[in-house]
């Protein structure tokens, strides 16, 4: 995915979805921590560093050594297409806009 040097804006709501998927993740260990020792988990800071490439116009490849708990892994599925949907049926006039 590039951008190119043309900025992009999209809207980015904060709905229920958002929150649930957000605290779900951290629930499993995304964040470990707290106060000044808030860290991101060993864990997922590799996946964290290849979507910031991704986003900034760079190309990644992702590999699965290991298959996680597959109901887990639905549950994400479902979270996250639930925070889509969500946000596709808010006014933009709610949204949070992002460059």
């Amino acid at each position: 995915m590039s951008t190119g040097s043309k900025t992009v804006s999209s809207a980015l709501p904060f709905t229920p979805a958002v929150e649930a998927y957000l605290q779900r993740v951290q629930a499993l260990g995304a964040i470990e921590g707290s106060g000044d020792t808030l860290a991101f988990s060993p864990h997922v800071q590799p996946v964290l560093e290849a979507l910031h490439h991704v986003l900034a116009g760079g190309e990644v490849e992702v590999r699965i050594l290991s298959a996680g708990q597959a109901g887990i892994v639905e549950e994400l599925r479902a979270l996250s297409e639930q925070v889509l949907a969500e946000a596709k049926a808010l006014p933009l006039d709610m949204a949070v806009t992002a460059v």
